[in-house]
């Protein structure tokens, strides 16, 4: 019988832990949880960026999806001795990264925009304005789908790598077969797991990972990916691990009765069981999620509408009535 008592989160601890929803779970399985991050980011020098031959004032909007975008844009700039004009326009993917902005220019005087979370709510904010000309801040090592969504949208957009994620040495501090599951966030942390040590072998420990990128780095690894998250009724990591410990635990620790349900499947394997071909570059689990989501998001703005007919049609026939 598996039991899982102390887990490995690749990531740094809650700025709150007592209030996150990890604590959440640590108290409901009693568990131990520890949270060390396996790599960290490197800016790219204002040297190494101009060899790109990117003017940051060639373009009159960026693109941010994330706070390390936003600081390496920003110290970039000033590294570099370029003034953002205030007539530059920032996209954001969502309102927590817009507001994040506030670190470097006063918001109010800016012309900010953001979507709700996805990829797919930015778009519909940047279809109104596709006559920017769009700067993509980014990792050297990113995988996002923003300039494949500007692609579809006949958008142009110019990628800019503006950081790089690197291993970071946590041997001394971790003593690595003391955990039962070991949570992975970046293919980077893959990496910086056999770095710091050699010959690390899986064994009967599980391993989580966020994204079909990390997945498919922890696979190629020799690692067996036991939870791969998002998940179609989990969108985070920490609803996941959750869902999936409340499966382990009603099935008595008998990880074989939930493995499908949980586990890596390449896009290639799902075609084989399925005889069905998917998109290049699909991978199954995520366009699973997207999908679900989507369907979701559909179903209940067609309910919507369809009160407000009702209620439109309602108050027609009540005046109907009353003119009679």
């Amino acid at each position: 019988m598996l039991k899982v008592k102390k887990i490995l989160v690749s990531q740094p601890a809650p700025a709150d832990y007592e209030k996150s929803p990890y604590k959440a779970i640590a108290d409901k399985f009693n568990l131990t949880i520890v949270f060390k991050k396996l790599f960290q980011i490197e800016g790219v020098s204002a040297i190494e960026f101009r060899k790109n031959k990117i003017n940051l004032l060639d373009y009159t909007a960026v693109v941010l999806t994330s706070r390390n975008a936003v600081d390496h844009y920003f110290r970039l700039a000033k590294e570099m001795r370029t003034q953002i004009p205030i007539s530059m326009k920032f996209f954001c993917s969502s309102e927590s990264v817009a507001f994040y902005i506030q670190n470097y220019i006063q918001y109010r005087k800016r012309k900010i925009f953001y979507g709700k979370q996805t990829t797919a709510d930015l778009m519909e904010v940047i279809a109104k304005h596709k006559d920017e000309k769009f700067l993509f801040p980014c990792s050297e090592e990113s995988n996002s789908d923003v300039p494949a969504a500007f692609a579809k949208a006949k958008i142009a957009i110019k990628k800019a790598p503006m950081y790089r994620t690197v291993p970071t040495k946590v041997s001394d501090v971790l003593d690595i077969k003391g955990f039962d599951m070991i949570v992975l966030f970046s293919p980077v942390g893959v990496k910086s797991l056999f770095e710091n040590f050699p010959g690390f072998e899986q064994e009967k420990r599980l391993v989580a990972t966020f994204g079909a990128s990390v997945a498919d780095a922890a696979e190629q690894a020799g690692l067996t990916v036991n939870l791969l998250a998002p998940t179609p009724t989990s969108s985070s990591m920490v609803q996941a691990l959750e869902e999936f410990l409340n499966d382990l635990s009603k099935h008595g620790g008998d990880l074989s009765k939930i493995a499908a349900k949980y586990a890596y499947q390449k896009a290639e394997d799902a075609d084989k069981k399925t005889g069905k071909g998917q998109e290049k570059g699909v991978k199954d689990p995520v366009s699973k999620v997207k999908k679900t989501i989507e369907s979701k998001v559909a179903a209940n703005k067609a309910a919507a509408l369809a009160v407000i007919a009702g209620k439109k049609g309602g108050r027609i026939s009540q005046l109907a009535r009353a003119q009679k």
